[in-house]
C-alpha cells in the first residue's frame, strides 16, 4: 500500500550508461556474452562467448576465470577492479552464490551495481542456473539499508529496448492481482532493479502483464497486451494498450483489471489517476459497463483484507 523507491545508482546525464554490443552484428547472434565496462567505468558493454563445453559446471568454472579476465579489446575493461576476487561459488537448487573477498566492498556505488549486474547476469545464462547471490568473506550481500539483498534473477534488472540507460535503480513495487475469486484485488510486493530509462510507471505495468508469482493470487491482464505507451503528465498517469487489453478471457470481476493498474500505480508511483486508453483512443467500454473514457482513482474497497477470504 506504500510506494517505496530507493535511488541505488544515480549519474547525472554526462555519465549516462551505454549498453552497448562490443561487437554489434555479431553480439545480437550469439547465445552466450561476456560483460565488460568502458574505460570511464560508467558503462556495461556485451561482447560474443563462445564457452568451451556447455555443461553447467563446465561452463560456471569458466565463468570465473572469465569474470576477471582481461578483454581483448583495449576500449574495455573488467568489470571489478584488480583488487576483488572471487573466492568461490557454491552451486544449489538452481541458485549460485558468489563468494567475493573483502575488498568488493570498497567499490563506489557506480562500479558495484555495475559490477553485480555483470555478475550475475553472466551466470543466469547459464543452462540450469537461474538465481545468484552474492556473498564478501561468506556473509550475504546488503543494500544501503542494512538488508540483505538475496538471490537476483532475470527480472531482477530490467532495461530499456534501446541501447542508451542513465543507471540502475532498486525498487520496491506494490502490485495488485486479483484473488483466487476474481472478486478482489490482493497485493503482492516485488522488488527489482531497473534502468532509469524506463518510466517507473511502466515498469509496474509491464509487471502486471508478467503476472503473478504468488499462490493463491491471479492474472488480471492478458500475457498477450501490447503496452504501446505509459506517460505521466500532471499527477495523471496515461496508458495506452493495444486490442488484446480488451480481449481477456480472464475469470475475474470487469473491474478487477482497471483497478488492479490504477491501485498499483497509485501505491507505487503516487499517481493521483489513471487514463486508460485502448491504440489511443478513449471512447471504449472496457468489458460491458466500465467506460474508459473517464479519469480512475484508487479504489482501497477492492481490496481484500486480510483473513477476508477465509
Amino acid at each position: 500500500m506504500r510506494r517505496v523507491m530507493k535511488v541505488f545508482l544515480v549519474l547525472t546525464a554526462a555519465a549516462a550508461l551505454l549498453f552497448a554490443a562490443g561487437c554489434s552484428g555479431k553480439e545480437e547472434d550469439s547465445k552466450y556474452k561476456l560483460y565488460y565496462l568502458n574505460l570511464d567505468a560508467n558503462t556495461l558493454v556485451k561482447e560474443p562467448w563462445e564457452p568451451e563445453s556447455e555443461d553447467m559446471r563446465s561452463m560456471a568454472d569458466e565463468m570465473a576465470e572469465k569474470l576477471f579476465e582481461v578483454p581483448e579489446n583495449t576500449e574495455y575493461m573488467n568489470v571489478f577492479p584488480e583488487e576483488v576476487r572471487m573466492q568461490g561459488y557454491h552451486l544449489e537448487n538452481g541458485t549460485v552464490t558468489l563468494d567475493f573477498s573483502e575488498s568488493y566492498l570498497s567499490m563506489d556505488a557506480t562500479r558495484e551495481i555495475l559490477a553485480r549486474a555483470a555478475a550475475v547476469q553472466s551466470y543466469i545464462q547459464i543452462p540450469g542456473i537461474t538465481k545468484a547471490a552474492i556473498t564478501v568473506e561468506g556473509e550475504p550481500l546488503k543494500d544501503g539499508a542494512g538488508e540483505e539483498i538475496g538471490a537476483m534473477d532475470a527480472d531482477s534488472f530490467v532495461e530499456n529496448s534501446g541501447k542508451e540507460i542513465n543507471a540502475y535503480q532498486s525498487a520496491s513495487l506494490t502490485l495488485y492481482f486479483a484473488n483466487e475469486s476474481g472478486d478482489k484485488l490482493v497485493e503482492e510486493d516485488r522488488n527489482l532493479y531497473y534502468s532509469t530509462g524506463i518510466p517507473l510507471e511502466r515498469i509496474v505495468v509491464e509487471q502486471l502483464i508478467k503476472g503473478t508469482s504468488q499462490e493463491g493470487h491471479a492474472a488480471v491482464l492478458p500475457a498477450e497486451t501490447k503496452i504501446l505507451g505509459v506517460t505521466t503528465t500532471d499527477g495523471i498517469c496515461y496508458v495506452n494498450f493495444d486490442k488484446a487489453f480488451l480481449n481477456s478471457e480472464l475469470s475475474v470481476q470487469e473491474e478487477i483489471p482497471v483497478y488492479a493498474i490504477v491501485n498499483s500505480l497509485t501505491a507505487t508511483c503516487g499517481v493521483e489517476a489513471v487514463q486508460i486508453s485502448v491504440n489511443g483512443e478513449t471512447k471504449v467500454t472496457f468489458r460491458d459497463d466500465i467506460q474508459l473514457s473517464k479519469l480512475f482513482h484508487m479504489d482501497q474497497s477492492l481490496i481484500e483484507k486480510e483473513g477476508e477470504d477465509e
